[in-house]
């Protein structure tokens, strides 16, 4: 059986430079290409976060954390508000949600 793995997702914003500066305040994010107002791309770990600027939005993104504490209190410390402190969900996962400029939800939870 051949085994598939996520390397990139590219969301579509309204404004690539607003979501250009949230995401460069992500713990761990690398900005590796930029063309202003169109497009950045930022490495994060293995994998790779497009940011397109285009009209119409939303999104989910799952993202595996060693340390889901560490990760809620690294993210307030550098302006990003969390909606709520890391909680156990029903499914048997520990999360937070964090939501983007453009209302894409970013679901962090225990790798």
């Amino acid at each position: 059986m051949t085994h598939a793995s996520l390397d990139g997702l590219t969301l579509h914003v309204r404004d690539v430079e607003r979501s250009r500066e949230f995401y460069s305040r992500i713990p761990g994010t690398e900005l590796i290409a930029h063309r202003p107002g169109e497009f950045c791309l930022f490495r994060i770990g293995a994998g790779m976060l497009g940011l397109l600027q285009w009209r119409q939005t939303g999104f989910h993104l799952e993202v595996g954390v060693a340390d889901l504490e560490g990760t809620y209190g690294a993210l307030r410390a550098v302006g990003v508000e969390p909606a709520g402190p890391p909680r156990d969900r029903p499914w048997g996962e520990r999360t937070f949600d964090v939501v983007d400029p453009d209302g894409n939800q970013l679901e962090f939870q225990e790798a």
